[in-house]
């Protein structure tokens, strides 16, 4: 996480959680080349087999173009795989993701570094992607969905409905209540005084009566 932590972080920032790139991302290309190196083999066995029938047949020229075929085929296969192995490499070095108290971060690339962040506040909803293997795995890929429309954010992450929760999570906690402060007006009590009560006359069943001082 040295990228986003020097290059990529504000001063108001802090960085909550690091999501980690599952290591399954390095050898995927090798499991998904399995089918075609089992068919390889599966025709060289076969070819094995019926090379003798071949040869007593007179088809000599036919049984080594075909070996030198799968042989071909076989090692440029490999040869393309080690090579897609290498680079998952390089990048599973050099992929960082990073959720702030702001926003998501995403950091790709070994020659052409690309860096991409979505704030919290254009989240909408988040979506959680697994397959067969990736269930058996424990990994899976996250997609936002926001005004942009939705997006692959997090790609073959490790444990990814815990990191759906964690960001949910810092979702709600930066939904805070705005509350409007102002100043109360100058001279006015904070509690209005009753006005005071009108004096009613003595008056008894018509007759008027005079209060007299007590000290006269």
């Amino acid at each position: 996480m040295r990228f986003i932590r020097k290059k990529n972080m504000q001063e108001t920032e802090e960085l909550l959680y690091t999501p980690q790139l599952h290591w399954m991302f390095t050898i995927k290309p090798l499991i998904q080349s399995l089918p075609f190196f089992l068919l390889l083999l599966i025709c060289w066995l076969v070819l094995r087999n019926y090379s003798g029938l071949l040869l007593q047949s007179g088809c000599c020229i036919s049984v080594l173009f075909l070996h030198s075929i799968l042989k071909c085929l076989f090692l440029t296969g490999l040869i393309i795989v080690l090579l897609v192995f290498v680079w998952r490499i390089f990048r599973y070095v050099n992929t960082e993701y990073g959720i702030t108290n702001k926003r998501l971060i995403i950091k790709k690339g070994v020659l052409r570094i690309t860096v991409a962040e979505i704030p919290f506040d254009r989240i909408e909803s988040i979506y959680c992607v697994q397959g067969i293997l990736a269930r058996v795995f424990k990994y899976g890929n996250i997609f936002v969905s926001g005004i942009g429309g939705m997006m692959p954010v997090f790609f073959m992450v490790y444990r990814p409905f815990a990191l759906r929760r964690k960001i949910v999570d810092i979702i709600e906690k930066n939904k805070t209540i705005t509350v409007i402060h102002g100043d109360l007006p100058k001279n006015k009590p904070l509690i209005e005084p009753e006005p005071p009560a009108k004096e009613e006359p003595f008056f008894r069943y018509g007759t008027f009566v005079r209060v007299l001082p007590e000290n006269r």
